[in-house]
């Protein structure tokens, strides 16, 4: 028994490693959606593709995606102050902090898709609180619960 719960736990832990969006999650965002469409008929990884490298416009930097910030590979780490978009663009900066980016504090944000972090989207009101955040600040509006699952379901099929 012992031997067939080792193996069965090398089987899995691939997948537990790289778990992506909980069930929960996605169940909820499944039951809002409906409540919101009752046409709905599911999430798409294509449809959460699209909306990832959708352009949106953010005063004094113009188009901007949600790859502008979380790289256009979701898997790649982020490092502050050496990406095209400056950081004050997406979070509040202290400038006395960060008088020269340049010389400032390297800051690594860790990658967006659970199969380069598994820490990622897996606590439900971090997720909702992220997408509420980025989906104001790139398109100016809240997504709708379709596409928070679209784009939950694309970067967790992520591998």
């Amino acid at each position: 028994m012992r031997r067939f719960a080792a193996v069965l736990g090398l089987v899995l832990w691939p997948a537990v490693l790289h778990a992506g969006p909980t069930r929960q999650i996605l169940d909820h965002y499944a039951d809002v959606a409906r409540q919101e469409d009752p046409g709905f008929d599911g999430f798409s990884a294509e449809r959460g593709e699209k909306l990832y490298h959708e352009k949106g416009i953010i005063r004094g930097l113009g188009f901007v995606t949600c790859a502008s910030c979380h790289l256009p590979d979701p898997r790649e780490m982020i490092i502050a102050h050496e990406s095209k978009i400056l950081c004050r663009a997406c979070h509040v900066i202290n400038d006395e902090e960060h008088p020269n980016p340049k010389k400032a504090k390297v800051r690594k944000i860790p990658p967006l898709a659970p199969s380069a972090n598994a820490k990622r989207l897996t606590d439900p009101q971090t997720v909702e609180d992220f997408l509420r955040v980025n989906c104001t600040l790139v398109f100016k509006r809240e997504c709708t619960a379709k596409e928070k699952g679209d784009v939950l379901v694309w970067l967790g099929g992520i591998k």
